[in-house]
């Protein structure tokens, strides 16, 4: 039996055309904060601690969050599309894209019935929604959600969504809109302050590490007004992440073969060309994942956990891994986030999808980013 993997990259169709008017067309400057001293600064210079913990600088200045603000504008929204990296090249990894099975989207959206995945429980958790980012000349996205901290601005993804690793390099204008849907930003924007990594992530590529941890700045949405005739549009700030859409709990260790709780955005193409997701609304796929650990060596995965049965495509990296979701509250205790999809049966459609096994080592990168503070 054949049994392939994807990545499981950001991706936008052309179905995502309607963008609300919340955003600026043009240049913006969000509203000014209050004044926040960060409890751990960070460094212009980029480094590794003692603890293994890569920290990357965004946009850690006010005025690094106002370009990347003004930078999304609707049309550069619509223009995001699925990012398929390469692995990142080594002496015992040969540097590929992720197969055919993913992507790029395209301007038909077809139509199918996927057998696992469904319209989440009650209502989407709030705390899930989409980063926005831009590699080389290029907009993608990916699946993300709001992890709480003592700060309240802890946002969770796959490393792949944060750092481009055939650029060596962490990507550009990153923001993160939670309960995004059909162009909607219901919740605010809030754009990226620090991105933190486990070190073998970054320094080899190691899907087992493909996870990161970025802390936000303060949100902001766009109010229309109208001067002099024409249309315009102000800034007006929505508070902290977690004040705002309430966040998971972190946790690490947890055993396998656990009920579990996936969400995200797919909307990329099954390998036989089917199109079943647009990635305008929130998806989730729940089961129990497997009791052993998977391997996938083009990707130096050696620990993955995976979730039978869920048919999510492109788009879905990044996406939450929730055991204990409660559907009234919609919370629950976060223990990974999609990295890889798989190909199982060998047929058409993609089905089953991975993690990294969140470990003492994800826990350290969990706890330096929540230590940060953000105006």
């Amino acid at each position: 039996m054949t049994r392939k993997l994807t990545l499981a990259a950001g991706g936008l169709v052309a179905a995502a055309s309607v963008v609300a008017v919340v955003w600026s067309q043009g240049p913006a400057v969000p509203a000014t904060a209050a004044s926040r001293v960060a409890t751990t600064p960070v460094s212009a210079v980029t480094g590794v601690n003692k603890n293994g913990v890569s920290a990357f600088p965004l946009a850690p200045s006010q005025a690094d969050e106002q370009r990347v603000a003004a930078y999304w504008s609707p049309e550069r929204l619509k223009q995001a599309s699925s990012y398929v990296p390469s692995t990142k090249p080594s002496p015992s990894t040969k540097s590929t894209t992720s197969a055919a099975e993913v992507g790029p989207g395209d301007a038909k959206t077809r139509t199918g019935a996927p057998r696992a995945a469904t319209p989440p429980p009650v209502a989407s958790p709030p705390m899930v929604g989409k980063v926005f980012f831009k590699v080389g000349d290029k907009e993608f996205w990916c699946s993300a959600s709001a992890v709480h901290s003592a700060h309240r601005n802890l946002v969770a993804t796959a490393g792949h969504c944060a750092y481009a690793l055939s650029q060596d390099k962490p990507v550009q204008n990153w923001v993160f809109i939670p309960g995004y849907h059909d162009g909607v930003a219901p919740s605010g924007i809030f754009v990226g302050h620090t991105l933190y990594m486990q070190e073998d992530f970054a320094g080899q590529g190691d899907f087992d590490r493909d996870y990161a941890f970025v802390t936000v700045h303060r949100g902001f949405s766009w109010q229309p007004y109208v001067e002099n005739g024409r249309l315009k549009y102000r800034s007006v700030d929505v508070g902290r992440l977690e004040d705002k859409v309430g966040a998971f709990h972190f946790a690490s260790g947890k055993p396998l073969g656990r009920p579990t709780y996936v969400f995200g955005y797919p909307a990329g193409a099954n390998p036989d060309g089917s199109r079943p997701y647009t990635g305008q609304t929130v998806k989730s796929c729940d089961g129990t994942t497997e009791k052993k650990f998977v391997s996938a060596p083009t990707w130096q995965l050696e620990h993955g956990v995976r979730l039978p049965g869920c048919p999510f495509t492109a788009g879905a990296s990044g996406g939450p891994w929730v055991i204990g979701y409660n559907a009234t509250t919609r919370t629950g205790y976060l223990t990974g986030i999609t990295s890889l999809t798989w190909n199982l049966s060998g047929g058409g459609r993609l089905d089953a999808v991975s993690t990294p096994y969140f470990n003492q080592l994800t826990q350290r990168v969990y706890t330096q980013a929540s230590k940060q503070g953000t105006d």
